[in-house]
């Protein structure tokens, strides 16, 4: 291989490797390439030009490379001569993948463009101009596996575009302007990628033909129902997020809820009628093994709807607008391992805990609904629950202080042994020395936004944490002692009031630890030798009032290369009731900081002039008051003198 990127090259190298296989002259400056350019690397495979000024290719130019299988145009500006270049692509004859992504190509160049590969298996035509398809766009293109349309204008394609693309596994159109697929008929397509459109509808053609498609995503459109897909398919995957779907079947009767679409094909035309608002689904499902319908507009699911995905695995219904939620026996699949309902308005969720359980699931999560009530011991039928968000519900949890008896209105986590991951963030939990997690082994704990009154409930959990949220929990965390807490690596005190550091937490090996929002004028270290400043990998300090004189901990944190403070520049500190930026002290407050930490020296530096001063002021006022001072002496102690 012979990797010229980046050399500023305004033509290709004639002095490299005759036995070169695969040549990468990206980010160059070749404008023009002659019919004699890679005539001596006949090994020649891959060619990557992407992102040169690349505009004119002369005829015959891969005559001489007869191995050349992927090509790269990305990024260049081929539209300028692209019959030029069509001729001469016609000369790679064994060309299997080919991109001329961002060319500013529209649909006519690409045909001519295209004219004759019949070796292509792979073509990626992204970001380009192409406004719409028909079935001369890919003809002869009888190898073709893998389409990629991606970031085009398309608003239109034509009955029988791929119709002869028989070997056409995956097609990708998202980020175009597609309105509508009415009458999906690509059987042999296994891939089908139209997210980012604007479609309404999609309906699969009414035939008992076995289609091959496994994977669709049809997120990110304006889907109003859900769609209608092959009767007979191979579906594992279907991405429906980011519509405007919901059933409508109990706003419309029998004899409104048909639909007519009218499908017109060159000079003839068809009806199709679609029962649009039916509750059940008709299409075998079985084998969906995901799907996803967050951010739509659901405020119900029919009773059978989720019954006949037997198969499924991973389930997403948040942002939604679901009210109840049924997990019973036979209205949801058994080996479901994700599932998704948070950011809906649920206040009821259906569970039979004396007889289901859901031996697979491992992700639940029910945060930001109106959850008061649930069932106690819902959890528990949850054999290998390892992540669980109840966080923004207003519940409480059972402990053997409070809700003893088992008609209580609490959730009962204790001994649920698997449950490693837990949100409770803003659940209105004051919990003190409840006895919640008992039998549990907690990694990651989120209890933020809760009137906390203190951590005495984490006393059976504390060995086994290792992240830990307490933003904005209660300004008592600062007398909280953390010295139990040894397996924890990220600890979350934002937002807290807290007026003093906790000690303890300069003896713990933290990896993250954030203290922005709080009250804090210094932090207590004094040397890069403690536990904390040894493992510290990131830490967030902005808004607290610092004292300007007191950061000699930031410094030992700033010396380590392996510390990250993200919000450096955001921190601020108090100097004279001034707040300034901490990155841009001024060397006068710095100085002035200096001569108030000076101690015993600055003392005696003071003391000196002071004392110097007070003696030249008694001498002065001795010396102006010399003689009646003398006087006044000799009067009150003169006697007499013998001779």
């Amino acid at each position: 291989m012979a990797d010229c990127r980046h050399l500023q090259l305004m033509s290709v190298p004639l002095d490299l490797p005759s036995h070169i296989q695969e040549m990468l002259l990206d980010f160059n400056h070749i404008k023009y390439l002659g019919k004699n350019t890679f005539q001596q690397y006949s090994d020649l495979t891959n060619l990557s030009l992407r992102s040169n000024s690349l505009a004119f290719l002369e005829k015959d130019i891969f005559r001489k490379t007869l191995k050349l299988e992927s090509l790269s145009l990305q990024h260049n500006t081929i539209y300028s001569y692209y019959t030029q270049v069509a001729t001469a692509l016609q000369s790679a004859t064994s060309l299997k993948w080919l991109d001329l992504s961002r060319n500013i190509l529209n649909g006519d160049m690409v045909t001519v463009l295209l004219k004759n590969l019949t070796s292509l298996e792979y073509l990626n035509l992204d970001y380009n101009t192409i406004m719409r398809l028909d079935d001369f766009t890919f003809e002869g293109l009888d190898s073709l596996k893998e389409l990629s349309l991606q970031g085009n204008y398309i608003y239109e394609i034509e009955e029988g575009t791929f119709d002869n693309l028989k070997r056409l596994n995956t097609l990708n159109l998202a980020f175009n302007l597609l309105p509508c697929i009415v009458d999906f008929s690509l059987i042999q397509l296994k891939v089908l990628n139209l997210s980012f459109n604007h479609i309404e509808w999609f309906l699969a053609r009414e035939v008992d033909i076995d289609f091959q498609l496994e994977k669709l995503d049809i997120s990110h459109n304006q889907l109003f129902y859900f769609p209608l897909l092959p009767k007979r398919h191979h579906l594992h995957t279907l991405l429906l997020s980011d519509n405007k779907m919901k059933f409508y079947d109990h706003l419309f009767d029998v004899n409104s809820s048909f639909v007519d679409f009218l499908v017109l094909d060159k000079n003839t035309s068809s009806t199709i009628s679609v029962h649009l608002w039916q509750g059940t689904i008709s299409n075998d499902l079985s084998n969906l093994q995901v799907i996803d319908m967050s951010r739509n507009q659901f405020d119900y699911l029919p009773d059978d709807f989720l019954s006949n995905m037997t198969s499924l695995s991973e389930l997403r219904l948040s942002w939604n607008c679901l009210h109840t939620f049924n997990l019973s026996h036979g209205h949801i699949s058994n080996v479901l391992i994700n599932l998704d309902l948070s950011n809906n308005d649920l206040w009821e969720l259906k569970i039979d805990t004396s007889s289901q359980s859901f031996p697979q699931l491992l992700y639940l999560n029910l945060s930001s609904n109106k959850f008061q009530d649930l069932p106690q011991k819902i959890f528990h039928a949850m054999n290998k629950l390892d992540t669980l968000d109840l966080s923004h519900n207003l519940i409480h949890l059972c402990s053997h202080s409070v809700y003893a008896t088992a008609h209580q209105n609490c959730v009962d986590l204790r001994n649920a042994a698997t449950i490693r991951h837990l949100g409770l963030a803003e659940c209105g939990l004051n919990l003190d020395t409840q006895n919640v997690f008992q039998g549990t082994e907690l990694t990651h704990l989120d209890i933020s936004y809760n009137p906390l009154k203190s951590l005495f409930f984490l006393r059976n959990t504390a060995r086994t944490l290792k992240f830990l949220s307490l933003r904005n929990s209660s300004s008592f965390i600062d007398r909280i002692d953390f010295s139990d807490f040894l397996s924890l690596a990220t600890l979350d005190l934002s937002e807290s009031g807290l007026t003093t550091f906790p000690e303890s937490l300069t003896h713990l090996p933290l990896q993250y630890l954030d203290v922005r929002k709080n009250k804090l004028i210094s932090i207590p270290l004094s040397s890069a030798n403690q536990p904390l400043t040894r493992n510290l990998n990131t830490v967030f300090l902005s808004e607290n009032p610092y004292d300007c004189c007191k950061l000699n901990w930031l410094q030992i944190l700033r010396v380590s290369k392996s510390i990250n403070i993200p919000d450096l520049h955001k921190m601020t500190c108090n100097f004279s009731d001034i707040h300034m930026s901490v990155p841009e002290l001024p060397e006068s407050v710095l100085h002035s900081c200096s001569w108030k930490s000076g101690g015993t020296l600055l003392s005696v530096v003071l003391t000196v002039p002071l004392c110097i001063t007070l003696l030249v002021a008694l001498l002065l006022v001795f010396l102006t008051f010399k003689q009646p001072i003398l006087k006044a002496f000799k009067r009150r102690f003169r006697v007499s003198s013998r001779y």
